[in-house]
């Protein structure tokens, strides 16, 4: 009996070791590698135009991925984001459903997304940076900057919609799993 507690106690200490090692590493290191996402949720507002959309992952049809890489560091995507959209009116606090309904999507292998281009990690924030083509030859750069949140193998990246402009409110929420 006591070679057996003795072999239960060196498992759980090896255990609790590699689970320690992980955590100790710098965030940016722990992102390293290819993310699948399960879950997409973007609650916008328009405050000038008092309405707002809804936008979920459809799961069926869904097999976006984002990988971070080091040398250099950057974020490429790559598979099909498919969600819902159903359009709201805020009224005494409440969302009420009654514009349009449908479906859009975002094409990884053509580089879409919110997290593309350049990042760095600063303070536990994730900041990427890409650019828009504004003319035949001339870019605009932009950053996107999200909040982290590492538990395992589920990475949450989480942006605040204003970020995009003063009239807009609401979040979005990324949720991924390690490949």
């Amino acid at each position: 009996m006591k070679r057996v507690t003795m072999y239960f106690l060196a498992i759980l200490v090896v255990a609790c070791s590699k689970d320690d090692t992980a955590s100790d590493l710098p965030l940016d290191e722990q992102l390293l590698g290819k993310w699948i996402m399960t879950n997409y949720y973007n609650d916008t507002y328009l405050v000038e135009y008092q309405y707002g959309t809804i936008k979920q992952i459809v799961p069926d049809e869904t097999n976006y991925a984002i990988e971070f890489t080091d040398n250099p560091k950057e974020i490429k995507t790559t598979g099909f984001l498919r969600y819902s959209v159903k359009e709201y009116e805020l009224v005494n606090g409440e969302n009420v459903f009654d514009g349009p309904t449908g479906t859009n999507f975002m094409d990884g292998d053509d580089g879409e997304g919110f997290h593309t281009g350049i990042w760095k990690v600063e303070n536990g924030i994730l900041i990427t940076t890409g650019f828009n083509q504004i003319g035949p030859d001339e870019f605009e750069e932009f950053s996107i900057i999200s909040t982290i949140q590492l538990k395992g193998n589920v990475l949450t990246l989480t942006l605040d919609n204003a970020q995009f402009g003063s009239h807009l409110t609401g979040e979005i929420i990324l949720e991924y799993v390690r490949d």
